[in-house]
C-alpha cells in the first residue's frame, strides 16, 4: 500500500514506491527506460504468460505477476510513463493527494466502527477481575465511622459498579438500529445483502438477537436494582456484604445463560465487519456484466483488487474494490480512484431479481460511478448467459442509464474456438468503440488501462461537484441527510435524497 503524510496546506503527499517493492517498473518487466510502448507490452505478455496463476500457482510466481501487472498499468500509459520517468526513484513523493480525510458525501465506516461484541464468559470474566482490582475497582470508604452504613455502601457499589460493566458493552451493538437507518441507500444494500445471506444459512435476523440483547440489558437494570436496594437496607454490614456478592454472582449467570445469543451476534457482526466499504468520495468504475464474463479477471489486471477467479458460476458473491492511483494529465493531481467487481446479472432492469442482482444494479442506482460493460464471445464454457442475451442486457442497463460514462468490453479474445470469432464481429458490428482484450495473454490491456483511467478523471469532476454542492448546502444550514445518487448524474443534479430499491428491507430484518 502506499503510505500518505500530511503536508501543510491540508493536503497528503503520497509515496508509491511502496508498490515496487526493490528495483524499477521497467525492472519487472525486464526492459530498458528507451524501451518503445510496443516493447513494454511484449514484455508484458511474457511475463504473465509466465507467471499466470493458471500456468504457474508458485507463490513466487503469483508474487512477479502483481508487481507486473503494476508496473504496466503505469507503463503502459504514455502520460502515466512520462510522470514515472521524470522522477525516477523518487516516483510518487512528492505527488498530493488532493482529498481531504473529512467524509463529505457519506460514508460506512461510522457503521463498521462498532467494536465486536466480546463473549458472555469473557465478558464476565473481564468484570469479575475489574471488580476485585485493587487499583480499578471499588474501595470501602473509611471515612464512614458507621459500620453498617459503610459496607451499605460498598455493597450497593459492587452492584452498580457490574451492572455498568454489562451494560456499557451492550449499549454499542444497540446502536445498529439508528446508524442502519443513516447509511447510504447503496451501503444499506451490502448490510441487507449480508442480513438475508445470514439468515438463509440458518441464522436469526438480526432484530431478533437485538431484541434479546435489549431483554437481557433490562433485566439486569431490574436485579441489580432491586439488589442494590436490598443492600442498601441491610440490617447488617455483613449482611450487605452477602447480598453484594449473591447479586454479583447472580448477575454474571444471567450475562452467561445468553451465552448462545451473544456468539450468534458476534458471528454476523464478523461479517458486516467484512461488507465492502466504498468511499463515495473517491471516484468509482463499476465492472458489470452477465455471470463469469470475466470481470473479476479485469479487475484483478487493471487494480489492486484481489477478486476470487474460478470457473464455477456466481464465483462473485459480493462487491471486491480494487484501488488505482493515478495521475491527471498536466497535473500534480494523483487520483485514487476505485474499480469494483460487481456480482453477474442474471436478469433484465425492471425485472423481479435477487439479492445479489440488486446490489449490481445499487451500484450504479445510487453511486456517481461509471459503467464498464464486459462481454463474453463464448459462454458456453461456463457462461450462463447466450450472446444475443448479454446484448439485450447491455441495452437494456443503457436504456436505463443513458448519461452515465460508458465502455463496452469484450474479453477472452484468446479463445480459439470458431464461434468466438463469429461472436466477437457480432458485438463488435454493434458497439464498434468496445475495447477487445485477454487478461491471459495480455492484448489490449494497455488500451483497456488508458480507458478506465480517462472515465475516472471524468468521474473525479462529477464527485468534486458533488462535493462543493453538499458543502454548499451545509453552509445554508441544511443539516437533512442528502446522498450522492444515480439521479445527481443522470439528471445533472448535484444531489438526489436518499433513498433506495429496497429502502426499509433493512429496518424490516431489524425487526
Amino acid at each position: 500500500a502506499a503510505r500518505a503524510t500530511k503536508t501543510g496546506t491540508g493536503q497528503q503527499k503520497v509515496k508509491l514506491s511502496d508498490f515496487l517493492g526493490s528495483g524499477s517498473f521497467y525492472d519487472v518487466l525486464g526492459i530498458t527506460s528507451a524501451a518503445t510502448q510496443e516493447e513494454v507490452r511484449a514484455a508484458y505478455k511474457k511475463v504473465i504468460r509466465q507467471t499466470h496463476p493458471d500456468v504457474n500457482p508458485t507463490p513466487e510466481a503469483a508474487e512477479r505477476f502483481m508487481r507486473a501487472q503494476e508496473a504496466f498499468r503505469w507503463l503502459s500509459d504514455p502520460e502515466q510513463r512520462s510522470v514515472y520517468d521524470g522522477v525516477g526513484s523518487k516516483f510518487g513523493e512528492d505527488a498530493l493527494y488532493d482529498y481531504s480525510d473529512e467524509p463529505i458525501l457519506g460514508s460506512l465506516t461510522e457503521f463498521q466502527r462498532i467494536a465486536e461484541l466480546e463473549s458472555a464468559s469473557h465478558l464476565v470474566n473481564h468484570a469479575r477481575l475489574a471488580l476485585n482490582k485493587k487499583k480499578s475497582g471499588i474501595k470501602i470508604d473509611l471515612d464512614i465511622q458507621d459500620k453498617r452504613r459503610r459496607y451499605r455502601k460498598w455493597g450497593s457499589q459492587r452492584i452498580h459498579y457490574m451492572k455498568d460493566m454489562f451494560c456499557c458493552e451492550i449499549r454499542r451493538v444497540l446502536e445498529y438500529p439508528r446508524l442502519l437507518k443513516q447509511l447510504h441507500p447503496f451501503e444499506r444494500l451490502s448490510v441487507e445483502l449480508i442480513m438475508l445471506q445470514y439468515m438463509e444459512k440458518g441464522g436469526p435476523s438480526m432484530g431478533k438477537l437485538l431484541g434479546s440483547v435489549k431483554h437481557l440489558r433490562k433485566q439486569i437494570h431490574e436485579q441489580a436494582n432491586a439488589r442494590a436496594h436490598a443492600c442498601a437496607i441491610a440490617e447488617r454490614g455483613r449482611m450487605a456484604t452477602l447480598i453484594s456478592d449473591e447479586a454479583c454472582e447472580a448477575l454474571c449467570d444471567l450475562v452467561l445463560s445468553y451465552e448462545p445469543v451473544f456468539q450468534q451476534l458476534r458471528a454476523l457482526q464478523r461479517k458486516l465487519l467484512r461488507a465492502p466499504c466504498i468511499d463515495l468520495d473517491k471516484p468509482t468504475v463499476v465492472f458489470v456484466g452477465a455471470p463469469n464474463v470475466g470481470k473479476s479477471s479485469l479487475v484483478r489486471s487493471l487494480s489492486t483488487g484481489r477478486p476470487e477467479v474460478s470457473d464455477y458460476v456466481f464465483t462473485t458473491r459480493q462487491l471486491t474494490i480494487g484501488h488505482v492511483w493515478h495521475f491527471i494529465a498536466g497535473t500534480p493531481l494523483l487520483v485514487h480512484g476505485q474499480l469494483v467487481d460487481s456480482p453477474g446479472l442474471r436478469s433484465m432492469p425492471g425485472k423481479e431479481y435477487n439479492m445479489m442482482d440488486e446490489l449490481t444494479y445499487g451500484s450504479m442506482m445510487h453511486l456517481p460511478s461509471a459503467v464498464v460493460y464486459v462481454f463474453d464471445p463464448y459462454p458456453f464454457e461456463h457462461g450462463l448467459m447466450e450472446v444475443d442475451e448479454q446484448i439485450e442486457l447491455r441495452d437494456s442497463l443503457r436504456a436505463k442509464f443513458p448519461k452515465r460514462p460508458w465502455l463496452d468490453v469484450i474479453t477472452r479474445i484468446d479463445c480459439e474456438e470458431p464461434e468466438t470469432a463469429e461472436n466477437i464481429d457480432k458485438i463488435a458490428a454493434l458497439f464498434p468503440d468496445a475495447v477487445q482484450v485477454s487478461c491471459f495473454d495480455g492484448t489490449n490491456l494497455d488500451v483497456l488501462n488508458m480507458r478506465v483511467r480517462k472515465l475516472l478523471e471524468e468521474m473525479t469532476r462529477v464527485v468534486r461537484q458533488l462535493q462543493r454542492s453538499k458543502i454548499r448546502k451545509l453552509r445554508l444550514g441544511e443539516t437533512s441527510t442528502t446522498f450522492a445518487s444515480k439521479e445527481a448524474l443522470d439528471r445533472g443534479d448535484s444531489l438526489a435524497p436518499g433513498g433506495g430499491l429496497r429502502r426499509n428491507l433493512a429496518y424490516t430484518y431489524l425487526a
